[in-house]
């Protein structure tokens, strides 16, 4: 499976690295329980130090929009969107750095971790739109679950493990479908052996 290489690059990671020995990161560090939303406050950004992010807002119609999923030594927050109420979500329990952004700005090693993050964030969101504009439900799940398998997968013996459990429903509204097509749709791959399904987790074998 031809699968683009859209994590953290080794840079950013170096970088981020470097950070990670100073003593502001112990006095910043957050816990965020499973299941529990993340404070959008002006002006802060969130590093992602251990766990999985869901970033969401609400749609006008009710439903929830996920504005895009983020690991370990990525980074969000309200300076970087133009969304006033979006609501990040802890998939796993999770351990993040609270910062003011001009705390970067005093910290070159810092500043140049995070632009490469968001650049490579950029590149996913570039991949995602490429995701959508595909005309076959089937080919655009597909095509989804592989950028998830790719940025935030584990190999094992099958494949690929996406490193967090993602609900039927967080699939459609990715995507833009219901969460009946995606039901159908999953099960169909996993009958013809494209994917796998163990303790929630899903495994791309593809191609």
């Amino acid at each position: 499976m031809d699968r683009p290489n859209s994590s953290v690059s080794s840079k950013a990671k170096d970088s981020f690295s470097q950070f990670w020995e100073t003593s502001f990161v112990s006095k910043n560090t957050v816990h965020i329980s499973k299941g529990n939303s993340i404070p959008w406050i002006k002006g802060k950004i969130w590093i992602v130090l251990k766990g999985f992010i869901k970033l969401r807002a609400p749609r006008v119609d009710g439903d929830e929009l996920i504005l895009g999923f983020l690991g370990p030594k990525q980074v969000f927050g309200e300076p970087f969107s133009l969304i006033d109420d979006c609501s990040p979500f802890a998939l796993i329990n999770s351990e993040l750095l609270y910062i003011p952004l001009q705390e970067a700005y005093n910290y070159p090693p810092l500043a140049i971790a995070i632009m490469e993050s968001l650049s490579l964030r950029n590149r996913h969101s570039e991949l995602n739109v490429a995701v959508l504009v595909n005309k076959n439900i089937e080919e655009k799940v597909k095509a989804f679950l592989e950028l998830m398998a790719t940025d935030f997968g584990t190999p094992v013996a099958e494949g690929l493990k996406i490193d967090f459990r993602m609900t039927h429903q967080d699939i459609a509204n990715a995507i833009g479908s219901t969460r009946v097509s995606i039901t159908r749709i999953l099960s169909k791959l996993r009958e013809t052996g494209w994917l796998i399904k163990t303790d929630g987790f899903l495994i791309i074998t593809g191609p």
